[in-house]
């Protein structure tokens, strides 16, 4: 499979002293990507990575066709040696290629005397927002997104534009106001002056009007066909012929629209078409007009960027992997009745639109519109060449397989240009697609054991939406729960829980002697002992019933079990010839069974690295004693690496060639993984 690169990819730099530097970096990825705080929306979808740290992860600007590299300038980053140094070489890379752009921002006056590299580019003044750091984030995701609207739509700057090579930049989109004059008007009028009065956005959004002495429904539906179209949902709007022609126009011509919801008492008919799109809610009485119009702006900046993104995107995926799906096959936002009955004459099967997949019960009414056609997202488009001529991707090809999911945090993450939201945002994306596809899923731990990230709740969620069968999540989810943390489940939590997954307590293994405490105590080798022999037979109960492993992250220090959990649950996988899927971008236990396997070694499977733990290193010496006594394995850390390394790649038995793996292997694009991973699965089960 050819490597998959981005329209555009997103990397925001802070050095480690800014301590709200990870705030404004979640609150960038929740906006460009997807949102943190609701795991199961639908988001933009451009990669956002990070770089933090003393010396941060190098950039590679290979990976996408354009880069935006934003650069959060504190006083600590400019005394930093290794970061002036870093900056510099960014800037040596980019200057010369206009698809790559560093924007800086200033949080302090001392800012514009960062590097000579930097000195030359305009710094956004943050230091100048007074307000709290809810409004500086909106400022500045409101100034960036203008930014990068600019360069998806190929909008120059005045000074790109040189004595010596005059051109014309591209003409400003249309910010097409569309509203009902009998109650929109003023909101309209407003929201039309404040643009071009009060914001930057004049150079990207021109504000429509209809020339004197035009025919109107022409000028209307000539404009409509270039503009981004803002809808002040009234109570009067959906009664009103040309606000209702409008909308229709805009979903003909799939041009990304925002609906304003206005309402103030509400409307006797709500016009159908006027659903699958953004809308936000505005509320004249307790919100100022700045608030309202920056809300609207920043709204509509984000569906402008996502329609342009996800056009590119879609576009690039179908001509790499030669699908041959048409233009108007391509859609900007999820299929509905409306948008199939312009392709009525559509001939390709396939028909693509942005993640993530749609659930059950809307995929049943849209192909009953048309049973031959087959609506796929990204990841599945490279899957259409490995299909036979009966095969269909919206059927649940992967029903009847349980795949185990190996995940959980990693230690120093951040080297990799990553963080803990990274991984969630992998986990609830393959949760979804692999639902999507049919599959069961399968979790050994403590599910309850993140309050920041409820891995029930979003497996629940993701299983209401993906439900074909109507069958209770419980059905679809088993928790493997080792002791003793199933004594720590209270009967009121386990009523919670019932519908949410289907529990098996793996009670410790039949040849340990001796009393078994609930509470077990961590520095207490005997204790350490009874937690790692039951770690073991619940991860050997689960190897048993699970068809498959997938496996990302996960520690490599400061766990309970034997060795790193990950690391032995795909030891065991192994062992037992069951597929294994693993992906290293994040680092972890995932990387290091990766590095064994290719090169036979890997600094934290190693006896100095995990002996470097003197309570662990008295626990291993108790174990092997144990061990030897009871016929058992010991741990032994050469050969655990030699072992993998012995399997190589071909032992991971997942449906992908070496070449595959390895890219599945190192990848950063959580796209890729997710065809790889599927593209695995799919000659598995066949």
């Amino acid at each position: 499979m050819e490597q998959i690169n981005n329209p555009l990819n997103v990397y925001i730099l802070w050095h480690p002293s800014l301590s709200e530097g990870i705030n404004y970096a979640e609150s960038f990825f929740s906006f460009l990507s997807r949102d943190i705080r609701d795991p199961l929306s639908r988001g933009i979808g451009i990669p956002v990575y990070f770089r933090t740290g003393e010396t941060p992860v190098e950039i590679n600007l290979d990976e996408a066709e354009n880069s935006a590299i934003i650069l959060l300038v504190n006083d600590e980053m400019i005394l930093s040696e290794n970061w002036r140094i870093y900056v510099n070489n960014l800037y040596d890379q980019i200057k010369e290629n206009k698809n790559h752009k560093i924007y800086p921002i200033a949080f302090s006056t001392h800012a514009f005397k960062f590097t000579h590299a930097i000195q030359r580019i305009n710094f956004i003044r943050l230091y100048e927002q007074k307000e709290n750091i809810d409004a500086r984030i909106d400022f500045l995701l409101s100034r960036i997104t203008h930014e990068l609207c600019r360069l998806l739509y190929g909008q120059e700057t005045v000074s790109q534009i040189t004595t010596n090579e005059i051109k014309q930049s591209a003409a400003p989109l249309k910010l097409f106001i569309s509203h009902a004059k009998e109650d929109g008007v003023l909101l309209a009028k407003g929201l039309s002056d404040y643009l071009q009065t009060q914001t930057e956005l004049k150079t990207f959004f021109d504000a429509n009007d209809i020339a004197i002495g035009y025919e109107f429904s022409q000028e209307i539906e000539s404009n409509i066909q270039k503009s981004v179209l803002v809808a002040i949902h009234s109570d009067r709007y959906s009664s009103r012929e040309w606000c209702r022609k409008e909308i229709i126009l805009a979903k003909k011509y799939n041009r990304p629209i925002v609906i304003i919801n206005l309402f103030n008492h509400g409307e006797d008919r709500s016009f159908p078409y006027m659903s699958n799109l953004k809308n936000i809610r505005v509320n004249l009485e307790t919100e100022t007009e700045q608030e309202i119009f920056n809300l609207i702006l920043l709204s509509t900046l984000q569906e402008t960027l996502r329609f342009k993104y996800q056009h590119l995107y879609l576009n690039y995926i179908n001509n790499k992997f030669h699908t041959e799906i048409k233009e108007n096959g391509i859609l900007s936002r999820p299929p509905e009745l409306l948008s199939l009955l312009y392709l009525n004459d559509y001939q390709n099967k396939y028909i693509v639109y942005p993640d993530p997949p749609l659930g059950d019960e809307e995929l049943e009414i849209i192909r009953m519109f048309n049973k031959e056609m087959q609506f796929i997202t990204p990841a599945m488009l490279p899957l259409i060449d490995n299909l036979s001529g009966e095969e269909n991707l919206n059927e649940k090809f992967l029903k009847g397989l349980t795949i185990g999911i190996s995940i959980s945090e990693v230690q120093d993450i951040s080297k990799y240009g990553f963080e803990h939201l990274h991984i969630q945002d992998t986990l609830v994306e393959f949760t979804r697609y692999l639902y999507a596809s049919g599959a069961s899923l399968a979790y050994g731990g403590d599910v309850r054991y993140d309050k920041h990230f409820n891995f029930v709740e979003i497996l629940f969620q993701l299983t209401r939406n993906h439900n074909q069968e109507n069958k209770k999540p419980a059905e679809k989810v088993t928790n493997y729960v080792a002791y003793p943390i199933n004594l720590t489940r209270t009967q009121q939590e386990t009523i919670d829980l019932y519908d949410v997954a289907k529990f098996i307590d793996v009670h410790p293994p039949n040849n340990l002697t001796g009393d078994f405490p609930q509470i077990l105590k961590a520095d207490n080798p005997g204790d350490k002992y009874i937690w790692a022999r039951s770690l073991t037979s619940m991860r050997e109960k689960m190897n048993e019933e699970i068809d498959i492993r997938l496996i990302i992250g996960g520690k490599t220090k400061g766990y309970k079990g034997k060795y790193p959990g990950l690391v032995e649950e795909a030891y065991l996988a192994l062992k037992s010839n069951k597929p294994v899927f693993l992906i290293g971008a994040f680092g972890g236990a995932a990387r290091c069974i990766i590095e064994a396997i290719e090169n036979g070694k890997t600094n934290e499977l190693t006896a100095s690295f995990q002996y470097s733990d003197e309570e662990y290193n008295n626990f291993i010496d108790y174990y092997n004693q144990r061990a030897k006594e009871e016929y058992l394995e010991k741990i032994n850390y050469d050969e655990l690496v030699s072992f993998f390394h012995t399997k190589g790649i071909k032992s991971l038995n997942n449906g992908l060639t070496d070449d595959e793996n390895k890219v599945l292997f190192w990848t950063t694009n959580l796209t890729e993984m997710i065809s790889l991973v599927l593209k695995g699965l799919k000659n598995i089960h066949r």
